[in-house]
């Protein structure tokens, strides 16, 4: 190990990597992944990818990065303290192009899922060896796959699945240890936009909340899916955290200023879907990305300008249930750097943000200058168990 890498290992808290990855593309089409230190506020590393570099993830150590190339069909994986390739994985299909759109890495076992959107399938990495080790196609009636969620807890992959044709869409449950799929919540019409993801778990691990025009909730134990019932409560919401103190926050439909807010969403005894609180805390209209810190003291949203002249990102406390508006120009995706710094993405920029004092600082430009033509995808810091996904357009 040389010296540069293990300063940075050291200077690790709870062994949590402290840096916050960018995928970009130069010229349209070269992918590149940035690496900005938030001690410094600086890019420190710019590495090469395959092009059109959308979704990434950590796997659970934080120690490798997994980057979706989404025309090369291919996987690339890279070490996220030396910021080495280690290798790159093609991401073969039985259809002409498998175009994956989403990756994730389960908490409980050590594997990648890759969601194809050019086909009805699902390719599993064993992150141990690197290498792909199984394709799973979903069931029959099947929408294709864009967005993933797991728990340490639960013995499921969830995937979201959707129509091309329009926003009808499904849930699928995958066997962590059998690679097996199976459907879940088939009587009840779900819809997806496509972009969001649609999926958050109970802190638990017991129990998977859907959102969406009709939301559902499924219990799952072992490797059994017991139980998916709908539930009117989470009607015409987008997505969600879920947090560990039993909060569950959800964005809404992109006409509506408000978030809804439960507590203790679940099952009761008598299969019923109950809570013990709810509340609808003003939010603005155009609710995009939502992000937790890693404290989760914060919720983050950002909003798209939809009825204002700028969008935003609004800083939701936890713990005094109050939250400040930052306004931005322009409002891409969103990351947490610990509880102090937010990075909100831009064309061809990330922008830093205060969390604390809710002030923006200098932007970051992601190219060498300010004439590349840049066009920032994703932006992720530290290990999530919901796939980070990007608005392909």
């Amino acid at each position: 190990m040389n010296t540069n890498m293990a300063k940075r290992r050291r200077n690790l808290s709870s062994g949590t990597n402290p840096y916050v990855f960018v995928s970009y593309e130069h010229s349209l089409y070269f992918g590149y992944i940035a690496v900005v230190d938030p001690a410094q506020n600086k890019i420190i590393e710019r590495i090469m990818v395959g092009p059109k570099p959308v979704s990434m993830c950590l796997n659970n150590q934080e120690d490798k990065l997994y980057v979706v190339s989404n025309v090369q069909d291919s996987v690339t994986i890279i070490d996220a303290y030396s910021f080495k390739v280690i290798k790159t994985l093609p991401i073969s299909s039985s259809s002409a192009q498998s175009a994956p759109v989403a990756i994730f890495a389960a908490p409980r076992v050590n594997k990648v899922y890759v969601a194809h959107s050019g086909d009805k399938a699902v390719t599993i990495i064993d992150a141990d060896k690197d290498e792909v080790i199984a394709q799973v196609e979903l069931p029959d009636g099947s929408g294709y796959p864009f967005a993933f969620a797991g728990n340490m807890n639960n013995y499921f992959v969830f995937v979201a699945c959707k129509s091309k044709d329009n926003d009808k869409g499904n849930v699928v449950g995958i066997d962590v240890e059998y690679n097996t799929a199976q459907p879940v919540g088939e009587d009840i019409e779900l819809e997806f936009d496509g972009i969001h993801n649609p999926l958050t778990f109970y802190p638990n691990g017991a129990g998977l909340v859907t959102f969406g025009p009709t939301g559902m909730v499924v219990v799952s134990s072992f490797h059994a899916i017991l139980e998916s019932k709908a539930t009117s409560l989470l009607d015409n919401t987008v997505s969600g955290v879920y947090l560990d103190n039993n909060l569950l926050f959800c964005t809404s439909q992109e006409d509506r200023a408000y978030l809804k807010k439960f507590k203790n969403l679940f099952f009761n005894q008598q299969g019923n879907i109950t809570y013990d609180e709810f509340t609808e805390p003003a939010s603005f209209k155009g609710q995009d990305k939502i992000r937790a810190t890693h404290s989760q003291n914060y919720i983050g949203i950002t909003i798209k300008p939809t009825t204002s002249p700028t969008g935003g990102l609004q800083l939701y406390d936890v713990n005094t249930s109050s939250s400040k508006f930052v306004s931005l120009p322009y409002v891409g995706d969103l990351a947490f750097a610990g509880d102090s710094m937010a990075y909100v993405g831009e064309v061809n920029s990330i922008v830093p943000i205060d969390v604390g004092t809710a002030t923006v600082l200098p932007a970051l430009l992601i190219g060498y200058n300010s004439t590349d033509r840049i066009t920032v995808n994703n932006i992720i810091c530290g290990y999530s168990n919901q796939s980070l996904n990007v608005d392909l357009v």
